[in-house]
């Protein structure tokens, strides 16, 4: 059977998609919006297809509006999340998907705790296995001042393909979580719109 140009480019399209990947940031400087010299316990936050929660369904975690009239915490000129004693973040698919993780930026709590600090990140697979990662700050953090409070840390390849990341610890400050999507082999969907754009061409031919 001759493949038409029209079917033959929805199948360059879709096979396209199948072996590209793409990448996007949350910067949590979505909604609700948050004014600058403020800080929010909060149980939810979504962006871009993304939902944080704490672990559990007691706890919570923190939102803070970037602080720039408080110069005990971190600071980057946006707003991020930060965790205090007991708090915990989940971060998901609101779909159900599957995601990766590529970066994450990090600072230290506030100007209380000036000493590298340990976060670790666990993430959770489709076959239930694990993988855990840990990244340490420099310690060096001053609030409103010159220096760059946060660091911008980067997931290896065990990160590529999880259905769930946990940050069980506490005493950090996070933002700009880069996440990538999982690349599929041709995946099901792509073969349905192939073969509807091919029984579509031959109804086509027979008219």
């Amino acid at each position: 059977m001759k493949l038409g140009t029209p079917a033959l480019m929805l199948l360059l399209a879709v096979w396209s998609q199948a072996q590209g990947t793409f990448q996007w940031t949350v910067t949590f400087d979505g909604g609700p919006q948050i004014a600058p010299n403020h800080i929010l316990g909060i149980n939810y936050y979504y962006e871009q297809g993304i939902e944080f929660a704490p672990i559990g369904q007691n706890g919570q975690f923190t939102r803070s509006g970037g602080q720039p009239d408080q110069t005990g915490f971190p600071r980057n000129g946006t707003a991020y999340l930060l965790a205090g004693l007991g708090d915990s973040l989940s971060v998901s698919s609101a779909f159900g998907a599957r995601f990766g993780l590529v970066s994450v930026d990090l600072a230290e709590f506030s100007t209380l705790y000036q000493s590298p600090l340990s976060v670790q990140f666990v993430g959770y697979k489709l076959d239930g296995s694990t993988v855990t990662t840990e990244f340490v700050t420099d310690g060096i953090i001053d609030g409103a001042g010159p220096l760059n409070d946060f660091q911008t840390f980067y997931f290896d390849s065990r990160f590529a393909d999880v259905t769930r990341v946990e940050v069980p610890t506490y005493r950090w400050s996070l933002d700009n979580m880069v996440f990538s999507n999982v690349v599929p082999e041709p995946s099901t969907w792509a073969l349905l719109l192939l073969g509807a754009a091919l029984f579509g061409q031959r109804v086509f031919k027979q008219k």
